[in-house]
């Protein structure tokens, strides 16, 4: 599903102002009962705005709509609880899940939304100590997004699942020759934390384990940038100066500003790329060591939590219920935010699915075949590292730290943060 079209607005609404999201304006000027606030993208705000309208229509409830991008979102959410204005629904991620559940900010939900169609596996991705207080949008996986025409180019017409480090950096380096020097086989990864994540766990590692701390040593970390090093000085990938640009927003990767063939993302993100793409986008799973583990697992994409301060967690929980079981919701909200956990709501969407909506589906169901378990939840501390990966991974690529020395300052800081945030 790369697109929303009127049609499908107008059966699921029944209005045409859900496609220009007219009325948008409406709950602005109105005094909100709630506030709904999440991270995403053009196509996921349209979608959740839509949603929201038309639960506003049907219960006369009002709902204000309040989104941002992944890394402005958790510094202003961290303000609102802070400030004790928190928004009633609060769009939450497995990597926060347990630092805001255990800080008293979340709602248990167990008794407002029981899940009965929700797998042991969907309902548990979202419990912290035993308690439900995430409820699961969408499961996905991490996965490479890549451009079809521009691998037949280079003669791959099929990407293999099981395809290796090497074969990336084979077929990377063949894509780099097609336009030297303006484009590129692939994005640098070196400094997405959840690259790195996946990576260990093909080693059989974490990068967290179950008491918090580095599941990972210093050798580890200068493997991994020796890996993307190599690549780099090959031009397999593109360069640092292009790569600093990525924030991790979707109109921010390569693939979507014209200058890399493949980017690694999050597997339900495909609708958003291939809605500000022209060419034609599939996916396939991470390479890996020869013979080695994929180190896929399947998790939530994100969840929906309740503040636990929220004047009115009842009528909150209901939207949640119309996001995830009720059809129409479930219909405008699609499978942008990943494969819906619920069997009746798969089976309300699947009839309508375009061959990327399939797709979306049978990736999550093939990775889900040898995917490793859910590993430990991040811990308090995690979103610091997440962004001292970026900037010692600049600091890598652009020239100004070795390997060696980059690899023991991410280290270090590391058990420091952790040890700080414990």
């Amino acid at each position: 599903m790369g697109t929303f079209t009127r049609r499908q607005f107008v059966a699921a609404a029944g209005t045409t102002a859900a496609l220009g999201l007219s009325s948008s304006l409406s709950i602005a000027q109105t005094a909100a009962k709630l506030r709904c606030f999440w991270w995403g993208n053009p196509d996921r705000d349209k979608r959740t705005k839509a949603l929201l309208e038309l639960y506003s229509q049907k219960s006369g409830t009002q709902v204000a709509a309040e989104s941002l991008g992944w890394g402005d979102y958790w510094t202003k959410l961290a303000t609102q609880v802070a400030g004790g204005n928190a928004p009633d629904l609060i769009q939450m991620d497995y990597r926060y899940l347990f630092e805001y559940a255990r800080r008293n900010t979340l709602l248990p939900l167990d008794k407002l939304l029981p899940l009965s169609d929700f797998s042991t596996n969907d309902r548990n991705g979202g419990k912290v100590d035993g308690k439900l207080y995430g409820v699961n949008l969408g499961s996905n996986s991490k996965a490479m997004v890549y451009d079809t025409g521009m691998m037949a180019k280079v003669g791959v017409k099929a990407m293999d699942p099981k395809w290796t480090w090497s074969d990336f950096s084979r077929i990377a380096g063949e894509i780099s020759k097609v336009n030297p020097g303006k484009y590129w086989g692939s994005s640098d990864n070196s400094r997405w934390e959840q690259g790195f994540e996946q990576w260990l766990n093909q080693q059989g590692k974490s990068l967290y384990n179950m008491d918090g701390q580095a599941g990972f040593t210093k050798d580890d970390v200068a493997a991994w940038f020796d890996l993307w090093d190599k690549m780099r000085k090959a031009g397999a990938i593109a360069p640092p100066d292009v790569g600093a640009v990525n924030t991790g927003k979707v109109e921010e990767y390569e693939v979507s500003r014209g200058l890399a063939a493949m980017s690694f993302v999050n597997s339900n993100q495909i609708v958003a790329f291939q809605a500000l793409n022209k060419n034609s986008l599939a996916i396939s799973p991470f390479p890996r060591d020869k013979a080695g583990s994929s180190g896929h697992y399947i998790k939530p994409s994100q969840m929906m939590s309740i503040s636990s301060k929220s004047k009115s967690p009842e009528e909150a929980a209901k939207i949640i219920n119309f996001m995830v079981t009720v059809p129409e919701g479930v219909k405008i909200l699609g499978i942008e935010r990943g494969v819906p956990c619920s069997s009746a709501a798969r089976a309300t969407l699947t009839p309508d699915l375009d061959a990327l909506g399939k797709m979306q589906i049978e990736y999550v169901a093939s990775v889900g075949k040898t995917a490793v378990p859910l590993p430990p939840p991040p811990p308090k501390g995690a979103g610091e590292v997440e962004n001292l990966l970026r900037r010692v991974g600049d600091a890598v690529a652009f020239g100004k730290t070795s390997i060696a020395d980059g690899a023991q300052q991410f280290h270090g800081e590391t058990i420091r943060i952790l040890a700080r945030a414990a």
